[in-house]
């Protein structure tokens, strides 16, 4: 169960930041309502788990080696102060308008939106490796097929959770839903994602203290 919630954690800390899936959604739920908006999250989300879960278990073998372990906390320790200080600096100025728009009432349309919207983006295979690799170094979920699967069931149901709440706060303030709402969500992101950051910093110092390499 710790794997499912470290996923559910991560699965919302990594949804937060604006980026053109949070544009859709925000789009739809202004201009199709809530039914269209959370299908395109619930796209995206269902491909969150696969990719999560496939790379989870492809790099499951090799991950777990010291050498390959310090390599990818290093590489953690990077990008999350990378991301941390960009989605602090972040400031949103206005929503942009998705052109692409599923027909009304076609649940299934704007599925599929959020699908092909993900897989258009090659460079989430990066992020998943990368996010991967640091989570399974830091040796926080349970070995195994059952591990993975929960932490990958928690990612999709934290991005998916993301999303629902997401629109619930655009539907219960459409009226005044300004941009720098999302400026605050993106920031307070950025600051987890640099704490998490500080963690396997502290996690790395000590290690390459107790090696004498320091």
């Amino acid at each position: 169960m710790v794997s499912l919630f470290v996923g559910l954690i991560v699965g919302m800390i990594i949804s937060i930041p604006l980026g053109p899936i949070n544009v859709a959604v925000i789009s739809k739920g202004f201009k199709q309502g809530f039914k269209s908006a959370f299908a395109v999250g619930l796209g995206a989300s269902a491909m969150d788990f696969l990719y999560c879960g496939a790379t989870m278990l492809g790099l499951s073998a090799i991950v777990h080696r010291i050498e390959v372990n310090a390599i990818f906390q290093i590489i953690g320790f990077l990008l999350l102060a990378y991301l941390g200080i960009r989605d602090v600096t972040t400031k949103v100025e206005s929503f942009r308008y998705e052109s692409i728009v599923p027909r009304a009432g076609r649940f299934h349309s704007a599925f599929l939106v959020g699908v092909f919207m993900y897989v258009s983006n090659p460079t989430l295979v990066a992020f998943w490796i990368m996010l991967s690799g640091i989570i399974q170094s830091s040796g926080m979920l349970a070995t195994g097929m059952d591990g993975v699967a929960l932490f990958a069931l928690g990612v999709g149901s934290g991005t998916a959770f993301w999303y629902y709440l997401l629109l619930k706060a655009i539907s219960w303030k459409k009226e005044s839903f300004r941009a720098e709402t999302l400026t605050v969500f993106s920031r307070i992101s950025g600051y987890i994602m640099l704490s998490f950051g500080a963690y396997i910093g502290y996690e790395l110092l000590v290690h390459f203290l107790q090696r004498g390499a320091l």
